[in-house]
């Protein structure tokens, strides 16, 4: 009895969170846990998976990111361009890769190299990138028809989404490169004391340049595969997404203060997020309430979610 307490103890709040939501909304509606809303919640959530991973990485090493919706906006126009021309897919996925390198890039110079805080950085160029996103496509959407291009958001076998599977490939390579790389430990030296990481010999100022490039990097990759689910570069696309992914870091786990958190927690961020946007089309709230509601739910669960951590901080 005392192994099953203590394995109740170890489990994350958020997932009891989760749990309770499914019955909430499976209650409410006979649909939510059809193998179709399932389809569903793997593909919202996957891009917003990789997204907040990249958030996670940020905020970890002492920064914050800001623009990273509007980095996924224009990394989907300038795939999308790709694909209109013409270019193989492996290259369109560079490009898309490539353009978020250099979003998150200007960023890290910015900050790391001009000493500009983050807040102010990325705020600024957050509407730097929806310029360029709406001076490229004309403020009108880019409509892809390349088949071959929008194989990547249908389904394996009709039963599992590509998205998934890709978003999934990205969010494990994020996994690895946090646990098992030398990278991966900066950015928690970097978070958790710049200054004595600089004295010991460390090289902070580029490698918190290349932790917003590498961030801007993989969600350059994510837009890909979102502007291939959505069969349209939008160049509003990634409004708010910034926020969520915020949310989603914070919710699982990640700290806004010192260098602590896991892209591993992240995850259950991003589920609770999606499952509560899911749930809410699926009972049929209108749209006019769902921001207020979203916004609230995610206010009050990062307010518990910090107190809890400052309480087992204490202890």
């Amino acid at each position: 009895m005392t192994k099953i307490k203590k394995l109740i103890h170890k489990i994350p709040l958020i997932t009891w969170f989760i749990i309770v939501l499914i019955v909430v909304f499976s209650f409410r509606s006979d649909q939510y846990l059809t193998y179709r809303n399932l389809l569903v919640l793997l593909q919202q959530g996957s891009v917003l998976l990789v997204v907040a991973s990249a958030a996670t990485f940020v905020i970890i090493s002492g920064g914050l990111d800001l623009s990273l919706g509007s980095i996924l906006t224009v990394s989907g126009i300038t795939s999308a361009m790709a694909v209109t021309a013409g270019i193989p897919i492996p290259i369109v996925f560079l490009v898309g890769g490539i353009t978020g390198f250099l979003c998150g890039a200007v960023n890290g110079f910015f900050i790391s190299y001009c000493g500009l805080p983050p807040f102010i950085t990325t705020l600024g160029s957050q509407g730097i990138f929806y310029g360029i996103a709406l001076l490229l496509t004309n403020n009108e959407g880019i409509v892809i028809y390349d088949e071959s291009f929008l194989i990547l958001g249908a389904n394996i076998g009709g039963m599992i989404p590509m998205a998934f599977v890709c978003c999934f490939i990205l969010y494990i390579i994020m996994i690895i490169v946090q646990d098992y790389t030398r990278f991966g430990r900066y950015i928690y030296a970097i978070g958790g004391n710049a200054e004595g990481a600089r004295l010991s010999g460390l090289r902070t100022r580029f490698w918190k340049f290349f932790i917003y490039a590498f961030a801007g990097m993989m969600t350059g990759l994510a837009a890909v595969i979102l502007t291939s689910r959505l069969e349209v570069a939008d160049p509003l696309v990634g409004d708010r997404w910034e926020f969520e992914a915020i949310a989603c870091a914070i919710l699982g786990g990640t700290s806004m203060n010192i260098g602590k958190g896991d892209v591993k927690g992240t995850i259950l961020g991003a589920a609770l997020l999606t499952i509560i946007r899911s749930g809410m089309n699926v009972v049929r709230i209108p749209s006019l309430w769902q921001s207020a509601i979203l916004g609230t739910v995610l206010i009050l669960a990062i307010v518990f979610q910090v107190r809890l951590s400052l309480k087992e901080g204490r202890g």
